[in-house]
């Protein structure tokens, strides 16, 4: 799906495989499974809920137990990385055990 400067309010929406440009969303859920890569440019959201399935929801419930098993400065260093404007800028070297 691609989508320019459209509004979308009160629906399901996955984002696997689509480019959203410009576009307002309203109360609507996102579905994300990391299948496919996603563009979102220059959009808004009001009230929206994100969703992460399949190998999405793997990987969150991966970092949510290295958090829980006192992995704290590994996630930070995964959280530092998706903070940073370069992709290849890798923070800290964290390991798990």
């Amino acid at each position: 799906m691609i989508a320019v400067g459209q509004r979308f309010e009160n629906q399901t929406i996955s984002l696997d495989g689509a480019t959203f440009r410009d576009c307002t969303f309203s109360n609507c859920v996102f579905l994300f499974s990391a299948l496919l890569p996603v563009i979102l440019e220059g959009s808004s959201f009001t009230n929206c809920q994100w969703e992460f399935v399949g190998p999405a929801a793997n990987t969150m419930a991966f970092i949510r137990s290295l958090y829980r098993r006192g992995e704290t400065e590994l996630v930070e260093a995964i959280f530092a990385d998706a903070r940073s404007a370069d992709p290849h800028i890798h923070h800290g070297e964290g390991h798990a055990h």
